[in-house]
């Protein structure tokens, strides 16, 4: 089987020595310093970095193959082991002894460009500190119409991410949903909104001026005054071995936000 190796730019000694482990049990590795489409013919990747490495490796894959993480990065939530001790795990993991489990992904498009994110997409002014005014559609219908710094559309696995920094509530990563949650509404008794999967989103930003749509805090598009970004559940989830403590790493991290 060949197994694709992404890696952040100061963990590259550490990835070769994880090529070589692979290697050594009879395994084709591959390393990429940059993620790209190619990595959807390998059979599953290993990230060497943090959540950011997965997030990005996950950004280039349309049907993205089963991702185990090794942590050199600070969080690791999504990933399975540090560089210390992931050799059994990440046998069992190539031989076919972990669970897969699937974690829903948005799309955002507009005309014609197209983003994916795990987390969220979060839609915010093109000028640094600038309100934006908009109005959020949930299968044509008409929900909200605000200012605000911008907003967020998370799905469960992103609820602890940007979402819960902006006040949204906590998801269970393993249901399914788009949750909306304004930034800093300059309206009183704002609520964010938990929708359906099956829902198209639409965000219609007004006259006032610009805005970026930013997917997992790496791709962008630029969305101009008046025009607008459809959001809805990708057709392709994410991808990861089992992992026993991820709820309990969700709480973690949400403890370390206090």
């Amino acid at each position: 089987m060949k197994i694709g190796i992404v890696y952040k730019f100061d963990s590259v000694e550490i990835a070769r020595e994880v090529a070589e482990f692979l290697e050594k049990y009879g395994y084709q590795a591959e390393l990429h310093h940059i993620p790209s489409c190619a990595l959807e013919d390998c059979g599953m990747i290993v990230t060497v970095g943090g959540d950011g490495t997965i997030l990005r490796t996950l950004q280039e894959l349309k049907n993205p193959p089963p991702i185990f993480g090794i942590n050199t990065g600070r969080m690791g939530i999504l990933t399975h082991a540090s560089p210390e001790n992931y050799g059994a795990e990440l046998l069992r993991a190539a031989e076919g002894k972990l669970r897969i489990e699937e974690f829903m992904r948005i799309e955002a498009s507009h005309k014609d460009v197209r983003v994916t994110a795990l987390n969220e997409v979060a839609v915010v002014s093109s000028v640094q500190a600038r309100l934006i005014e908009f109005e959020v559609y949930a299968d044509g219908e008409l929900i909200e119409s605000m200012r605000a710094d911008g907003a967020i559309f998370s799905t469960p696995t992103g609820s602890t991410a940007y979402s819960l920094s902006a006040g949204g509530p906590i998801i269970d990563p393993y249901s399914e949903a788009i949750c909306f949650t304004p930034i800093s509404p300059f309206r009183i008794g704002w609520r964010p909104w938990v929708l359906s999967p099956e829902r198209l989103v639409k965000i219609r930003i007004s006259e006032l001026r610009d805005a970026l749509a930013i997917a997992d805090g790496n791709k962008s598009m630029e969305v101009g005054a008046g025009e607008e970004v459809i959001i809805k559940k990708s057709e392709n989830p994410a991808r990861f071995f089992e992992k026993s403590s991820r709820i309990t790493d969700m709480v973690a991290k949400m403890r370390s936000m206090k």
